[in-house]
């Protein structure tokens, strides 16, 4: 692991600065940013009939929440937003009697993504939520981990495809993706592409935060 992104997690773990939500000084997450992380869920429908529920909105505060935890490393927020994504799988399969329990498969992080630092945020909150996770069953392909803040929705769209492979034998289970922000829904979108091709039935998808345009659009 590369010595920068492990000093900086570090960092974020012994020292913060302020509230990860407004920056009030001295205090990792202040009272009223943390009653913001309540889960609000959204259900959002993608093409072919994708079900994807969001617990948060990803603006203002949570936004900040967010982007503190993944971009500074501050890896302690983990705790505090992992009940909201347990409870977006919860509402996508939700226990019943006579089906099979479902298993979460975490989106993975880009290369890129994952050398600048150095961990897995999807990964930790799933691991912290305690999910049910099948861990390594997806991969990005050699070449196809390229950035897609730049790209509009077709864009995004185009660069997804066959960008994963499936690396654990998923044939014959009842499959929750997971993901931290969903924006187009582009990745989800192959994520499930990917499963149903290998044998797995996806019921849905769980996303920790949807943008406003998304989530809005959904209602």
């Amino acid at each position: 692991m590369p010595l920068l992104p492990v000093l900086r997690e570090a960092l974020g773990v012994l020292s913060p600065v302020g509230c990860a939500g407004c920056g009030l000084a001295d205090v990792e997450l202040c009272p009223a940013c943390r009653g913001l992380l309540a889960p609000r869920l959204d259900e959002l429908w993608l093409a072919g009939g994708h079900r994807v529920v969001s617990a948060l909105r990803y603006e203002f505060e949570v936004r900040a929440v967010l982007l503190s935890f993944k971009q500074r490393g501050r890896v302690r927020l983990a705790s505090a937003l992992a009940p909201a994504l347990a409870a977006a799988v919860d509402r996508v399969a939700p226990p019943r009697p006579g089906l099979a329990p479902v298993v979460v498969v975490a989106v993975p992080p880009s290369p890129t993504g994952r050398r600048r630092r150095g961990w897995d945020p999807v990964g930790a909150l799933v691991r912290r939520a305690r999910l049910p996770v099948l861990a390594g069953a997806l991969a990005v392909r050699p070449g196809r981990g390229g950035a897609q803040k730049s790209r509009d929705r077709d864009g995004r769209r185009r660069g997804r495809e066959g960008s994963l492979r499936v690396r654990r034998p998923v044939a014959g289970l009842r499959v929750v993706v997971v993901d931290d922000v969903v924006t187009t829904g582009s990745t989800l979108e192959e994520a499930r592409r990917a499963l149903t091709a290998a044998g797995a039935e996806v019921v849905g998808s769980a996303c920790l935060a949807a943008t406003p345009l998304l989530a809005r659009r959904s209602m």
